[in-house]
């Protein structure tokens, strides 16, 4: 059974992590507050977009998350991902929490939430840029 894994922020981390995890077999809805940034997914997601605001219970349950395995609230906004965590708690207390956070001081905001777990773009980015740069060149 493919696991189900809603994506709450549709800018360049949430679209390229949606694009990613379909490639990889995944069934990913995403939920994106902006128009013109829905209009941004590439086709193959353009079907699994819901344009709304994630911190909506309703918008939530039109995603079906009461049976998500993964919710991943991916927005540039640490507390609009606190919020969309702890709704999808109550909602969906079985699916595993993903908080983006984009400042080393945001991590502890997760353990005081009971988030599952932090994703940093910026710590991520760096690691991966050092992994090839110190590369050997063939």
């Amino acid at each position: 059974m493919l696991r189900q894994i809603i994506i709450v922020g549709g800018g360049r981390v949430g679209r390229h992590s949606a694009a990613k995890l379909m490639d990889d077999g995944f069934m990913v809805t995403v939920i994106e507050k902006d128009e013109e940034m829905c209009e941004r997914f590439p086709d193959p997601l353009a079907g699994r977009i819901i344009e709304g605001d994630g911190t909506d219970m309703e918008v939530l349950q039109e995603a079906n998350s009461e049976t998500a395995d993964i919710v991943a609230a991916l927005t540039d906004d640490v507390e609009t991902n606190l919020l969309v965590c702890e709704l999808a708690r109550e909602l969906a207390p079985q699916a595993e929490t993903h908080l983006r956070i984009d400042d080393d001081g945001q991590e502890a905001y997760a353990h005081l939430n009971h988030v599952d777990h932090v994703v940093y773009p910026a710590a991520l980015a760096a690691e991966r840029t050092v992994e090839q740069i110190s590369e050997p060149i063939s």
